[in-house]
């Protein structure tokens, strides 16, 4: 019963994770991409974009209330 109502998310978890540890090992293959074109996972991009948008609100924020 378990497997059957939850057999999406246990197949696609270690899909992501695979798909993550592939990009990552790509990425780090000096053969196919050079350190000026290397790119972080696509999971730490979004983090980094989404920490961005916080802190420039949380800025923005402080210099009106000034």
């Amino acid at each position: 019963m378990f497997v059957q109502r939850n057999l999406v998310t246990i197949v696609m978890i270690p899909s992501l994770i695979g798909l993550h540890w592939a990009w990552d090992s790509l990425q780090h293959n000096r053969a196919l991409v050079t350190d000026q074109e290397r790119k972080d996972l696509p999971v730490v991009i979004a983090a980094k974009a989404l920490w961005h948008q916080v802190t420039n609100k949380t800025k923005s924020n402080e210099q009106q209330d000034k």
